[in-house]
Order: C-alpha cells, then structure tokens, then sequence
C-alpha cells in the first residue's frame, strides 16, 4: 500500500472524516485528501502526531515496516526504538567496540544508552530531511507545471477569442440583438423568450423570422418590424436545458440566418437541489477487492452531509425574468456501476463506526447486500434520483470511482458523469 492509502485505512479505523482528521492534526480537509491520493506527502511532524493517534510507527505510515505497532508500541517514537533500529545500535556498538582495546570493565549500560540516542537522531534527522526533500522536490515540479499549463491556456485562450472574433465580425448579420426569459410555467413545463434583432443592411421589404430549437422541436416565429429597422418576436418553446434562438433575415428569395444565444440549464436550475453532499463516499473509495477478486458492500455503510433543498433564496435571476426552484417531493440514493442501478440504499441509524460524528447535518445509509466483479474501465458512484412536486424526475451524480489507477481498489475515475442528469441516460 501507498503513504496516502495507510493514512486512509487507519483514519476509517479510527471512524474520523477527512476533515476531523484534518482538525485533530490542524491542517485543512484538502491537505488530508492529497495525502491520501499521494499527491502530497505530510510533514514529519504531522506523522509523527497521526503514528500516535493510529498507534502504529512512522516507519508503518511510510511502507518500511510490515507490521503495525502493538499498543504497547504504539508510544511516543522518541521514547523507544523500534526493532529494526535496535538491530542497527547494536550493529555499530558491536563495532565501535571491537575496534578499542579488551575492556577491564563490563560495557556500560550508559554508554550502549548514549550511543543509541545518537543514532536514533540521526535517522530521524536523515528521514526529515529526506521528506523535505522530497517535498520541495515535489512543489518545484508542480510550479513549473502550473506554470507551463497556465501560459498554454492562456495562449489558446487568447487566440481562440481573437479568432471568433474575427469570424463574428465577418459573419455578423446584426447591428444589435438581444434575447432574456419573459417566463417558465413549470406545470406545462414551458418557456416564453422575447428576441429582437436590428439588420446591419435593411431593405424595403425585407422580413425577418425567429427561430427556437429546444432539442425537441423547432419552431419558427415572424418578426415584427419596428423603430430604427429593429425586428421583434416573443418565442414559446418546453423548458430543456438547451434552447437556442436564431433570427433568419428574408430578402426575396434570400435567407440569412444568425444564431443569437443559447440558455443552458434552464431545466435543472428549476428542479430542486440535492439535498445530499457525498464528501465522504466511504463505501467507494479505497474500497478493495475482496479475495474472490469482487467488490462486495454487504455490511457497508455511507454518511451523507445534508443540504439545503434550495440555492440561496431558492430563485434563479435571469435578466427580466426568474426561474423558481420547486419543492422536492420524494428521493432515493442508489449504488451505480456505469449508470445501471446495482441497488438502493437504505436510511439507518447512526453505525458505531461514526460514534464521533454530531448528530446534526449528517445522515445515514445501509449500502445494499450486491457484490460484482469489475472491469478496470468500470465506473462506480452514488447518485440521487429526486422527485419534485410536479413529478419530474432528475438524476444528481456523485463522482465516479474506478479500479484504473490501482487495479486492486477503487479510487477517482478518470471519466463518467458528475453533476444533474437526464433520467433517460440512466438504468433504474
């Protein structure tokens, strides 16, 4: 096992969160998820206090002991040596001795004591500065990465806009344009935008049309002309989370068409939030095969933070008009492997193993009594499927874990879905 996967198992041991580890050791939730993923190493002095709060040795925490302490070792590592280190005193007291003449006297207790606490210093002080080391090592090369990545994208970034510029220009149409939400009506699930456009060449008798796509149906609008050559329509389409409104000028026989926005997410930001934060996802990461070569959470259990059913005030302002969020009605959380339900899980009492978490703002959950065998490209991750008050459904997914990095234990996916989701996309 990595540093970072000790640090995981023995603060689960423990029935602490990355954050009360955090605390205890008086660095941030962030500092503990990095030790665990082994995208940072701790301080010597931050091992040194968590070998004494798991009760095993530094030397544990960092792969060069096979065993864990017993409590009886699990005492201050400046007091006692371990086993390896006795064996390394006594290896060069042997030595130093042979070396003088025969003694007239018995070896002096004090003496072996002496030269033991020199040693014992001196791999502390060579493993400190070996951390160090590494750890400046470490930071060095991630500054120069950021570093390089931040001028990358800062060089598309500003081409990229240089060269849409220019085609808009090019290709612009309008002088001025314009569209906003008028109003949603949730039960019809429908939506009502006004849109203007103002041609950059206007003709006697040109025409302009006004086009709504919400990823269902298209539906075309006529303009109304009026002052300063501006057209004018106002557009009804179903609330989705993408509508884009084009305008179409007409000159004869001749169509111009222009896009002129696209709303995102307008259906998601009236349903209601999760009402769950899955920080901790206890039952997915670093969760091991077990020796058949499965993944089985039978007797598994997941603590969820909960939230607020609404954002702020529970309203979304968007230019003349507003989206309100609606009420959660019913929800459930379910175990998914690849977006197919293997089974939901079930609202319990507080386990033993969270006996140090507070009662408030925590729930939870039985995992369900399923076992499969996994493929390396699979993704695991909990999702909550809500129910609004008008019984629409959406999915809100946690992010996915899988065995790719490790091969024997979940850990964060590369890929799979984070966030609201079209229940059609989904297996339940």
């Amino acid at each position: 096992m990595t540093v970072g996967q000790r640090i995981a198992q023995k603060r689960k041991e423990q029935g602490l969160s990355q954050e009360a580890l955090g605390e205890a050791l008086g660095v941030s939730r962030q500092s503990v998820y990095k030790w665990e993923s082994d995208s940072a190493l701790p301080e010597i002095e931050k091992l040194i206090t968590m070998s004494r709060l798991f009760g095993v040795t530094i030397g544990w925490l960092l792969g060069v002991e096979n065993e864990e302490s017993s409590p009886e070792s699990s005492k201050n590592e400046t007091d006692e040596l371990t086993e390896t280190q006795l064996k390394m005193v006594e290896e060069i007291v042997d030595r130093y001795l042979a070396a003088q003449q025969p003694p007239k006297r018995r070896r002096w207790p004090w003496v072996i004591v002496a030269i033991a606490a020199v040693c014992l210093l001196v791999v502390l002080n060579s493993l400190r500065s070996d951390l160090q080391n590494m750890q400046w090592q470490y930071s060095n090369l991630q500054s120069s990465i950021n570093s390089v990545t931040a001028s990358v994208d800062s060089q598309i970034y500003g081409i990229t806009n240089r060269v849409e510029e220019v085609l808009k220009n090019q290709n612009n149409l309008t002088t001025s344009y314009g569209t906003s939400v008028v109003s949603v009506d949730i039960p019809s699930n429908t939506a009502v935008f006004s849109a203007y456009a103002s041609p950059k060449t206007y003709t006697e008798g040109m025409t302009a049309v006004f086009v709504v796509d919400d990823g269902s149906a298209v539906t075309e609008v006529p303009g109304e002309l009026g002052a300063n050559q501006t057209f004018s329509a106002k557009l009804t389409c179903d609330l989705t989370n993408e509508i884009t409104i084009s305008v179409v000028f007409v000159t004869g026989d001749v169509r111009e068409t222009q896009l002129l926005d696209t709303h995102y997410g307008l259906y998601s930001r009236s349903l209601p939030d999760t009402p769950y934060d899955f920080d901790f996802a206890d039952g997915l990461m670093w969760k091991e095969l077990n020796k058949d070569g499965m993944l089985d959470w039978s007797g598994e259990y997941e603590i969820c933070r909960l939230k607020n059913f609404k954002s702020a005030d529970g309203i979304y302002y968007m230019d003349e008009g507003r989206i309100d969020q609606t009420e959660l009605k019913s929800f459930r959380v379910g175990l998914f492997q690849n977006q197919k339900l293997l089974g939901w899980l079930e609202p319990c009492e507080k386990p033993n193993k969270y006996v140090n978490y507070a009662d408030d703002g925590y729930d939870f959950y039985r995992y369900p009594a399923v076992s499969v065998t996994p493929a390396l490209e699979d993704v695991f991750t909990l999702a909550v499927v809500m129910v609004d008050e008008y019984d629409r459904e959406m999915v809100f997914a946690d992010i996915g874990y899988s065995l790719e990095n490790f091969g024997d234990e979940l850990t964060h996916a590369s890929r799979g879905f984070y966030g609201i989701d079209d229940p059609a996309n989904w297996e339940y």
